[in-house]
């Protein structure tokens, strides 16, 4: 068939929501209603046997030749983008579609989908260096001969479909995507089902809140301000079996990916704040909510200290009310190919007995302590702590033991992940720095430590302002340790101040990769080179 160039862009519906929430109840709405839309619909499902396909198989519409487009090699997510260009391809060369529906599979975060139709994403993809697949190259040419990416498609709508009756246990969950629907090798052993949710809600233009009748009015309430206070910006509907008017998911032109991206109500809730006295003392200020969110009985705010948490004691504090999933240094970096792990076999296997003992030394010392609290044990904690009310919360944190690297925190509901993150601008300076954000980075600065701080995001229903500050505050270090982390990091060599501080204080969390660690690896990367050549 001869490519013809559109003169507009087709819409799309972005449709996420978990397996289970109503997803293809609806999409079998928009199949089968007279709505005037010719529809194409991209489905992908990550088990063996494609239920949600099956079912609209079944419908009239099909039997009608409606052009169904199924793909089969995985998550939406991780390896659609590729293939989303070449099926919006074939759909534009049908000629006859006017409207694309992406139904996404229930570990699909919408974001990633929704960032291939951004401009910046089109232009990278136009215009990249050789080295890729003849049948990739011969995509983006197809791409290109249409007038490019934004071309071709455009998003119209983001809508997420959420389960009433599950919302409340999804999100105090600590369970993995895996646990619930297996592992296919796209992440789901590493994500947790809160997680995933909320990234849904949070970049949602609509959000259906499905199954209504099956939970109370007051629950359905509660339910509806958690929603929002996780997306101030986007639209509310509660129903049962996906009834709602069609115009609502369809040619919306809500969608703005910028608008989406900065939707999110930790996010908001910066944009949100102003400054006032902190609880009748005048010589402290804190951020707190506008008068709207306090009247939907929400609060926020943003926790900052210029002082180091001492990281042990922030650890503890933290490990028994979350469940804190951590990544630690290493993992995926350079240097880390067969050829290392074949030169170090013959040394792993002669320790090999001598790590199991060691390892059977640690867990005798652990005993309880090594234990994993369960998901009940974490939800009673936190419930009884003055995190018990943080829906969600995010930012970085500056650890005394961890100089040059800030750690990025992220919480959603019970879960926790903390992970060594960029380097301070202090240390990396701001050489690499687009021209535009120079200005705004250099105001975070304060001497003697630049940026160096903690700045976390707190949103939920009835939030524990003080409690939340005061316990967050007691895992700083103190006036003494300060005093001894002040001395210590006089220096002017930021690695030798870095390993110094390993030595005076505990650290509960994992190492992160370090600039020397990746040096190090390089080096022996290149040296494995020269041997084999």
């Amino acid at each position: 068939m001869t490519t013809s160039k559109r003169t507009t862009p087709i819409p799309i519906t972005l449709l996420s929501g978990f397996l289970g929430s109503g997803k293809t109840t609806l999409l079998q709405k928009i199949l089968t209603a007279d709505h005037g839309y010719k529809v194409a619909v991209i489905i992908n499902d990550m088990s063996e046997i494609n239920i949600d396909s099956a079912l609209i198989q079944n419908n009239r519409v099909c039997q009608k030749e409606e052009k169904l487009i199924q793909l089969q090699n995985g998550c939406i997510c991780c390896t659609l983008r590729g293939d989303l260009l070449e099926e919006l391809v074939r759909v534009c060369e049908m000629g006859d579609i006017n409207y694309i529906i992406i139904e996404s599979t229930g570990i699909a975060e919408p974001m990633q989908v929704a960032e291939t139709f951004a401009q910046e994403f089109s232009d990278i993809l136009l215009n990249m260096p050789g080295g890729i697949a003849e049948e990739e190259e011969a995509i983006l040419k197809k791409v290109s001969q249409m007038g490019g990416l934004q071309a071709l498609a455009k998003i119209d709508t983001c809508v997420t479909v959420v389960d009433a009756l599950n919302f409340l246990s999804n999100i105090n969950t600590t369970k993995f995507l895996a646990d619930r629907w297996g592992d296919s090798g796209q992440g789901e052993s590493e994500r947790t089902i809160t997680d995933l949710m909320v990234d849904q809600i949070e970049f949602s233009n609509l959000v259906i809140l499905n199954k209504k009748s099956l939970v109370g009015k007051k629950k359905l309430q509660k339910i509806k301000k958690m929603i929002h206070v996780l997306n101030p910006l986007c639209k509310i509907v509660t129903t049962d079996y996906c009834d709602i008017p069609l115009k609502s998911v369809l040619n919306t032109g809500l969608y703005d990916f910028e608008k989406a991206s900065t939707a999110a109500g930790w996010l908001q809730s910066i944009n949100e704040m102003t400054v006032v006295e902190g609880f009748g003392d005048k010589k402290r200020k804190i951020l707190s909510p506008t008068p709207e969110t306090v009247e939907y009985n929400v609060n926020n705010f943003v926790y900052r200290q210029r002082r180091p948490f001492h990281p042990q004691r922030l650890y503890e504090a933290l490990s028994s009310k979350f469940m804190v999933i951590e990544h630690a240094g290493g993992e995926g970096f350079p240097g880390q190919g067969e050829d290392g792990d074949e030169e170090e076999e013959d040394d792993d296997e002669e320790d090999e007995g001598n790590d199991d003992d060691e390892e059977e030394e640690e867990d005798e010392e652990d005993g309880e302590d090594g234990e994993e609290l369960s998901e009940a044990q974490i939800n009673a904690n936190r419930a009884n702590s003055s995190f018990g009310s943080v829906l969600r919360s995010k930012g970085f944190i500056w650890l005394a033991t961890r100089f040059i690297v800030r750690g990025e925190w992220s919480s959603a509901g019970p879960v926790l992940t903390v992970k060594g993150g960029l380097p301070w601008f202090d240390f990396s300076g701001l050489d690499d720095v687009p021209p535009e954000a120079i200005e705004l980075i250099k105001k975070d600065f304060e001497k003697p430590y630049g940026d160096r701080r903690n700045e976390l995001v707190f949103i939920g229903i009835g939030l524990n302002v003080k409690a939340i500050t005061k316990e967050l505050d007691a895992c700083l270090l103190d006036d003494k340790e300060f005093e001894l982390y002040q001395k210590t990091t006089k220096g002017s060599n930021a690695l030798e101040i870095d390993q110094e501080c390993t030595k005076i204080w505990d650290d509960g969390f994992e190492d992160w990769m370090t600039f020397a660690d990746v040096d190090e690896e390089e080096e022996e990367e290149e040296e494995n080179d020269e041997k084999k050549s």
